[in-house]
């Protein structure tokens, strides 16, 4: 049986015990920039620190793809230990780091050895993507056979994300300076829906508060439309992010708790801040819920493995 590494990227929001608990074998980490200088979640900035400078408008910030030449690098220290590794990064649709790793893979020091999974997905729905890999893993699955069965999968899972600034989707080009003017003046809360890996609009409502209403019933209209023999069994667990700046604890356990009061019926996955390079593009604020298939029924007990 080959010996599998499982390398990933800081999309799936994993904490440091999840990352002990699913035996990441590397972090390749997305960074940021915050005027100018390049930073890293967890590593040389924390989120109260970057909440406090996104409270400042003065403030520039804007993402930074790890360069390949650091991703190769990466593989081929880890293939000195491994046979194979499987690679879990941020949605092809979001960044084109993925095809670029996609291309350097298939390189002849590379092929047949390094796997990387174009699950087009980002956050909690990455996260259980990384969960599964783990589990096939310690299943003596090989690297081709995990990249196919979460690429096969890729599609069983969707979010909708409430922001509460226009700010930052018109710096990235998602709204015209003009439309991020009028929806301010109104106090619009678009709502973004990502299925297949792209960010796309779903709805303009005029409060948080029904943003929130909207997304509940959104991510529950699809489940029964697309997986009601998944959900009777258990197998589809809703799963929610945010990005916590101007939020108070009390409010995000009311958000919690209405989106846990809403699936009564449907397990819980889990609860993260979005991670920071993705805050550069939803801005401070923002709330998001969906959900993910669990086809292969293992995460209940992933989740509580110690």
């Amino acid at each position: 049986m080959k010996k599998v590494a499982l390398v990933v990227d800081n999309s799936g929001s994993l904490t440091k015990e999840e990352m002990e608990k699913i035996k990441v074998t590397r972090l390749i980490p997305i960074s940021f920039i915050v005027n100018g200088e390049e930073f890293y979640e967890g590593e040389n900035m924390s989120y109260d620190e970057f909440y406090t400078f996104l409270k400042d408008k003065k403030t520039d910030v804007s993402t930074c793809q790890p360069s390949i030449e650091i991703v190769k690098d990466a593989w081929r220290d880890i293939l000195k230990e491994y046979d194979e590794l499987v690679y879990i990064l941020l949605s092809s649709g979001l960044s084109e780091s993925c095809n670029t790793a996609i291309n350097a893979s298939h390189l002849d020091e590379f092929e047949g050895k390094v796997y990387v999974v174009n699950n087009q997905r980002v956050a909690y729905m990455n996260k259980m993507a990384m969960f599964e890999a783990r589990h096939l893993i310690d299943q003596g699955k090989s690297g081709k056979e995990i990249k196919e069965y979460l690429e096969k999968t890729r599609s069983e899972c969707g979010v909708y994300i409430a922001v509460d600034t226009l700010k930052y989707l018109k710096k990235g080009g998602r709204v015209t300076p003009a439309a991020a003017a009028i929806g301010t003046l109104l106090n619009i809360k678009p709502i973004l829906q990502i299925h297949g890996g792209k960010l796309d609009a779903y709805a303009k409502p005029m409060s948080m508060k029904q943003a929130r209403i909207k997304m509940i019933n959104a991510t529950r209209k699809e489940i029964e439309e697309r997986f009601p023999e998944e959900a009777k069994q258990g197998k589809v667990y809703i799963g929610m992010a945010h990005s916590f700046a101007d939020l108070n604890a009390h409010e995000l356990a009311d958000f919690k708790q209405e989106v846990i009061s809403a699936f009564p019926e449907l397990p819980f996955f889990t609860f993260d801040p979005l991670p920071l390079f993705i805050v550069c593009h939803t801005g401070p604020g923002a709330l998001a819920v969906g959900y993910c298939v669990d086809r292969m029924g293992i995460i209940k007990d992933m989740l509580e493995k110690k």
